[in-house]
């Protein structure tokens, strides 16, 4: 059996892509296959018609990128504009509806009847902890809870119980 194209050399292998005979001057290897200038030809103009048509294809629709976490998250495209002060993310300053102080005291002073619920308009929560509050497990909760209002920042406290932007 002779080359397809050198009808007097040998082949030494056959194409993958067509089945032809090549010889050793015809064969080009590809991830340990034996393949035919014409076939690797062709496979690369495949490969440049697909890479126009996705580039065509991208400038016609444009990327459109969510963030459904409110910005408030620590990921790395909202972390520059959080340790800036921007708020939220979003590049206009943020100021919350409620004060975490306050919130903060009642929930430490007054956290086993739910004041500090009622306050951060979580008026369902606070009628369980008034249901409950003689097992003093909401005063347990309260307590946490109050310290977890007074350590965290603001931008975090205005993403989770409301904020307004300036």
């Amino acid at each position: 059996m002779n080359c397809y194209v050198h009808s007097e050399r040998p082949a030494a292998g056959t194409c993958v892509g067509c089945g032809k005979f090549i010889c050793e001057e015809c064969r080009i290897e590809i991830n340990s296959k034996n393949y035919c200038k014409s076939c690797v030809n062709e496979l690369v103009n495949e490969s440049k018609k697909k890479i126009e048509k996705l580039e065509e294809t991208s400038k016609q629709q444009p990327m459109v990128f969510m963030n459904a976490g409110g910005g408030a998250s620590s990921s790395s495209s909202s972390s520059s504009s959080s340790s800036s002060g921007a708020g939220m993310g979003y590049g206009r300053p943020v100021v919350p509806l409620k004060n975490k102080v306050t919130a903060g005291i009642l929930a430490i002073l007054l956290g086993g009847i739910g004041a500090h619920k009622f306050y951060l308009g979580k008026t369902g929560q606070g009628i369980l902890y008034l249901i409950f509050c003689w097992t003093f497990i909401p005063a347990i909760i309260g307590f946490i809870e109050g310290i977890i209002y007074l350590t965290s920042s603001d931008e975090t406290f205005a993403a989770k119980y409301g904020a307004k932007y300036l």
